[in-house]
């Protein structure tokens, strides 16, 4: 029978269970009513009553039992929900089970309330953790008051909830107290008369009901209590008693204000004094159903006449219990706190007071030496003087959003502005990458980590913590960190979803708070400008395209790859009798799952968005691997690809690719591709291997954790293998590869791009284009060796060589190895399938006998599907200068110049070497080929031992090397069709322009356009005539510039077709701004100064009154500095006018 049931009896015995009077005593006397009919309830109200009469004068017992009632309601919803539980599972276990989320379903007033029960009834539990006070008790009892009416009202067990009455809790005990040793149990019957409906879809209460007058005020009084003693402070209860280091209530205050206080003395409800017994703060009390501003008047009144008798004025708290309003003496606006500062933070606050605005706007270029980084750092302490508390920096993925952070800290450290930094980021291999940072440019400053120390040093000036782990702190009793902790609050990546999960945090500290995200401005969330006091735009922002124009980020390119069945899925009328074979297994779980007999027919279409969820395919995954594995981006002069993520859907997924991977590519080893996620055990050394270049995993296949944040420089291929419904997911994603490398493939060869294969449509779907990736030309060293190898085992086959051993023995060695690579490839890689019809054939040995022509010709094909074995790229760069050499040889043909001159010079660097045992052991070969005899008398023979005993010391030469080039001079063939006449193709005036341009780069007078240096009328001669004459005629060049502000001036034409070196120029503009220390609109102003003479090839003053310059407040901006600002242009126009 239902509780609802029950309810009908009581309306018929005129009993309420929903209202209370001053007859029905207590406050959870609703509770022994409803056991009265059902008693399952029985040991419910027990805990609860105990937890009424016991608060104020047993208040640890009064919290213990708060807290078994709390597991008792836990519990029994569980048993209903039909969990069951593991043997000792703790309450904080049991309410994080999912069953307890649906069941509270974001109540986020209710969660508080469990965790107050919870945090207070832990301490009293667990004696002498922590003093439990009355008011304390009294927080717990409110709060277990809730957490019931909360419970029972979704159990449908109450049709209506009664306001907590303060003035209910009995005010002493006067009976015997025993203590009470039982442990919450299950209820068997409960689940009889507690709807199924109520468990599976409970209903939330409406609204909560006011308390009373008389109440409140105890509550009042109780809140106040507790977040001072929260914050440290002990409270006298006698009125108007003062003493050093605490708390008094109703302090006399004398020198009112005779209008409102004849006798001009009033009443302080507290004070806060010092250990000196000087007043640290003053705190006004109002009524909870009036809002705290009615006390400002009087608290400002209060401190007035304080600051008058002690020389110091106090900080100003007005509150109502919930809401609490501070004026700290800073010139801030008065701004909502939690909770009350404790002793060392009023100390240091009124010590603050005599700080200055920031003036030292010494910037270190060590740590940010970028014109847009200073803009962003000038931009936000331009703001903080301004009395603002927050702000948001926009900054590009990759463009040193830490760096900013840290140069940022440095200069309000320089000014005395901060003594203690908090920074958040959501995962903790965030948190040790920005600590590395720290620690990296701030070495001399104590740091610690929350997340990773095993004893974190909580007074350390740099705390690094991710969310969670701050929000158990912030909850823990007692409270580790006091709310005026920190200064300054720095949150990585900040945006909607970490306002809303961990906004507690923000809510809770009271310090400076400076938000970084790479989130473009257009796709922040206006709930994230609010919380961060901004009307709806950043302090700063600097864009990836920006950052691309500036050459700071490297730009991608982009593959779409489509396959069939991740954007149709899988038709089942589509399908073979062999694939719907493969499917059974899926119909007969699916079955099972809806209960459909086993003999009955069952099938369907499997839709795309399952594919990979649900259904892991194995051909798709081939695919995806066959293509990076053939265009990715490559290092180590093509042997490997390069650093790469490839984005999975979850950890099936992932693991299946990696899976795939190892059993394709099994000579790659087993480090080469690996998962990245949270269910791998060892994920931080994963990550930490696979951002140090020389170390596996060369491919990371991730779940989630390498979506964002982290820094690779070296990635060079993103593999967009999942469905990205987030724009600003989808732009950090797109992130992780835009970062520079310098060297990344030898010395001066910096990378210039990355790839992105999007096999999902996410391109699409977020309308975002990027230039196509190119099949590479380059063939990797394997490949090189293995067309080297068929052309020397061709030569080899004449009968000249066959009778000479070492040749003939060279030949097999060579065939044999030959063979081996092609039987090699595996017939399941995909890029090997194009291919079968040469590979196939060729792994019959017969085939080898005897090459022809045409057969190297077909073998070189599929030189780049040869495995890849694990031997020393140095080692291979050696074995093909001595390959060349020995084919030279026996093929006059060949030319292979300098080669020869190569091998010498190293084996003359390798004898320097001569104190390490190898080369040593070596020294008489290398001591040979350096002697002009050896070359005289070559031999393929001598050739090969040369090659064998000196390839496994050339790795020796690698530091020495730096930025040497090999230079070859080998003949390359090509052909010509006879009998057509060559076509000649006449190019345009504009196509002839910009070839002279790119093959003059080096041009002295191109340089000064682009350096910005001074023209000559000599140089403007020589530019007019080749302009004029030597690619056309004046008429084609007016042509082409018609229209244009340039016309009239070959070098502003110039600087718009061949562009100007940005670099130089941003060099200039940050000269400038030294020069002038302007600020960081003044800054922004001239970077749109560049930016038009980038467009427009030139620039006078003129150009003011036209738009887009116009438009601009430039002397309402530069003030007196607006006659510099003329002088600039006027350089920036002279320089290209003879």
């Amino acid at each position: 029978m239902y509780i609802a049931r029950y309810l009908k009896a009581f309306a018929r015995k005129n009993i309420t269970i929903t209202i209370k009077n001053k007859t029905t005593m207590k406050n959870f006397d609703f509770i022994k009513e409803l056991a009265e009919e059902i008693p399952a309830f029985h040991q419910l109200h027990a805990y609860c009553d105990k937890a009424e009469i016991f608060q104020k004068a047993f208040p640890e017992d009064s919290a213990t039992n708060a807290r078994k009632a709390l597991e008792w309601l836990v519990k029994n919803h569980l048993a209903m929900a039909k969990v069951t539980l593991e043997p000792h599972e703790t309450l904080s276990q049991m309410i994080k089970r999912p069953e307890i989320d649906a069941f509270v379903n974001e109540d986020w007033e209710l969660i508080q309330d469990m965790r107050t029960v919870k945090k207070i009834g832990n301490y009293a539990a667990h004696t002498g953790t922590q003093k439990i006070r009355k008011n304390d008790a009294f927080i717990c009892l409110r709060a277990l008051y809730h957490v019931a009416c909360g419970f029972l009202y979704r159990w449908q067990a109450i049709r209506e909830i009664a306001a907590f009455d303060a003035t209910l809790i009995p005010q002493d005990f006067t009976q015997v107290h025993a203590a009470d040793n039982s442990e919450p149990a299950v209820s068997p019957d409960l689940k009889h008369h507690v709807p199924h409906e109520a468990i599976e879809h409970p209903k939330p209460p409406t609204q909560q009901p006011a308390e009373s007058l008389e109440s409140e005020a105890i509550t009042r009084q109780c809140l106040i209590d507790y977040m001072l003693n929260e914050a440290g402070w002990e409270i006298l209860h006698a009125k108007g008693d003062i003493q050093g280091g605490k708390a008094g209530i109703e302090i006399k205050i004398e020198g009112m204000n005779k209008q409102f206080h004849p006798s001009g003395t009033g009443y302080a409800d507290y004070v806060l004094f010092s250990k000196g017994s000087k007043p640290l703060a003053v705190i006004e009390a109002k009524s909870t159903i009036h809002s705290p501003e009615t006390g400002r008047k009087q608290a400002i009144e209060y401190a007035d006449c304080l600051e008058k008798k002690y020389g110091v004025r106090p900080v100003i708290y007005y509150t109502n219990g919930y809401t609490t309003k501070v004026i700290d003496g800073l010139d801030y606006p008065p701004r909502t706190v939690i909770s009350f500062h404790s002793y060392n933070d009023l100390e240091y606050l009124i010590q603050k007071r005599s700080r200055s605005p920031i003036t030292n706007l010494a910037i270190d270029d060590e740590i940010t030496n970028r014109p847009y980084q200073k803009t962003a750092i000038k931009s936000l302490v331009e703001w903080l003087n301004r009395k603002h508390r927050r702000g948001l920096l926009v900054l590009a993925t990759g463009t040193g959003k830490t760096r900013v952070s840290i140069s940022l800290c440095k200069l309000l450290d320089n000014n005395n502005w901060i003594k203690r930094v908090l920074f958040l980021a959501d995962r903790t291999e965030l948190v040790k990458q920005a600590r590395k940072n720290f620690e990296k440019y701030l070495p001399s400053q104590t740091m610690t980590s929350l997340s990773d120390d095993t004893e974190p040093n909580k007074s350390a000036r740099f705390v690094f913590s991710t969310y969670q782990t701050m929000i158990n702190y912030i909850n823990a009793e007692p409270v580790e960190f006091s709310i005026g902790h920190f200064d300054l609050i720095i949150i990585d990546e900040a945006h909607r979803s970490v306002f809303g999960k961990y906004g507690a945090i923000f809510q809770y500290f009271d310090s400076l708070l400076i938000g970084l995200t790479a989130t473009p401005r257009a796709e922040i969330d206006k709930n994230t400008f609010q919380l961060l006091e901004l009307e709806n735009e950043p302090n700063f922002e600097y864009t990836y395209e920006e950052a691309i124009r500036d050459e700071y980020l490297r730009p991608y390119r982009l593959k779409k790859c489509n396959s069939k069945m991740i954007n149709r899925g899988i038709k089942y009328d589509d399908l073979s009798a062999e694939q719907r074979e493969q499917l059974e297994k899926v119909w007969e779980y699916e079955k099972a799952m809806k209960g459909i007999p086993k003999e009955k027919e069952y099938h369907r279409d499997i839709q795309g968005n399952e594919i990979f969820n649900y259904l892991i395919n194995d051909d798709t995954i081939d695919n995806v691997l066959s293509e990076l594995m053939t265009n990715g981006l490559k290092v180590h002069s093509g042997e490997d690809v390069g650093k790469t993520i490839i984005f999975a859907y979850n950890h099936k997924h992932a693991e299946r690719i990696v899976e795939r991977f190892r059993h394709l590519y099994p000579e790659r080893g087993a480090d080469y591709c690996q998962l990245i996620d949270n269910q791998v055990k060892n994920h931080s050394a994963i990550i930490a291997d696979f951002k140090m270049e020389a170390k596996m995993p060369q491919i990371a296949v991730s779940v989630d954790m390498l979506d964002t944040g982290i820094d690779v420089p070296e990635i060079l291929n993103l593999v967009f293998f999942k469905i990205i419904k987030s724009k600003i997911k989808f732009e950090q994603m797109i992130g992780r590869g835009t970062r520079l490398c310098k060297d990344l493939f030898g010395p001066g060869e910096d990378k210039q791009e990355f790839y992105i294969f999007d096999w999902c449509g996410n391109f699409d779907f977020f309308s975002k284009q990027g230039d196509d990736i190119h099949p590479s030309d380059s063939k990797s060293l394997t490949d090189r060796l293995f067309c080297l190898r068929l052309d020397i085992a061709k030569e080899l086959q004449s009968a000249e060589h066959q009778e000479k051993e070492f040749d003939k023995q060279l030949h097999d060695e060579l065939k044999t190895l030959l063979h081996q690579q092609v039987a090699a490839i595996g017939k399941e890689r995909k890029e090997a399938r194009p291919w079968l019809n040469i590979i196939e054939p060729y792994r019959n040995q017969e085939k080898w006998t005897c090459l022809s022509e045409l057969d190297v010709s077909r073998l070189k094909k599929i030189g780049h599907l040869i495995k890849v074995d694990k031997d020393d790229e140095e080692a291979k760069r050696f074995d093909i200068v001595m390959l060349h050499i020995m084919l030279s040889l026996i093929d006059t043909t060949r030319r292979v110049g300098q080669f020869r001159k190569v091998v010498v010079n190293i084996a003359a660097i390798l004898e320097k070497k001569a104190s390490i045992p190898a080369v040593m052991e070596r020294i008489d070969i290398i001591r040979q080929v350096q002697k002009p005899v050896f070359w005289e008398n070559e031999s393929l023979d001598a050739l090969e031992h040369v090659r064998r005993e000196l390839r496994g010391l050339v790795h020796l030469l690698k530091e020495q090397r730096g930025g040497k080039k090999f230079i070859i001079d080998i003949e390359d063939t090509y052909t010509k069709v006879e009998g057509v006449e060559d076509e000649v193709i006449k190019t345009s005036y504009k196509q002839r322009v910009i070839d002279y341009l790119a093959e003059n780069s080096n041009n002295d007078t191109l340089r000064k356009i682009q350096h910005f240096e001074q023209l000559t009328s000599a140089d403007i001669e020589e530019l007019e005539r080749i302009f004029f004459e030597e690619l056309g005629t004046k008429d084609e060049y007016n042509e082409l510039t018609e229209g244009h502000p340039y016309k009239n001036n070959v070098a502003a034409f110039i600087r718009v077709i061949n562009g100007i070196d940005r670099k130089k120029a941003l060099q200039i503009y940050q000269q400038f701004i030294e020069g002038y220390n302007l600020t960081s609109e003044q800054e922004l102003y001239l970077k749109n100064i560049l930016d038009y003479i980038s467009m427009n090839g030139d620039i006078e003053t003129r150009n003011f009154l036209e738009y887009p310059l116009k438009d601009l407040k430039w002397r309402e901006t530069f003030g007196d500095t607006f006659v510099n600002l003329k002088d600039f242009i006027k350089q920036m126009h002279r320089v290209i006018i003879a």
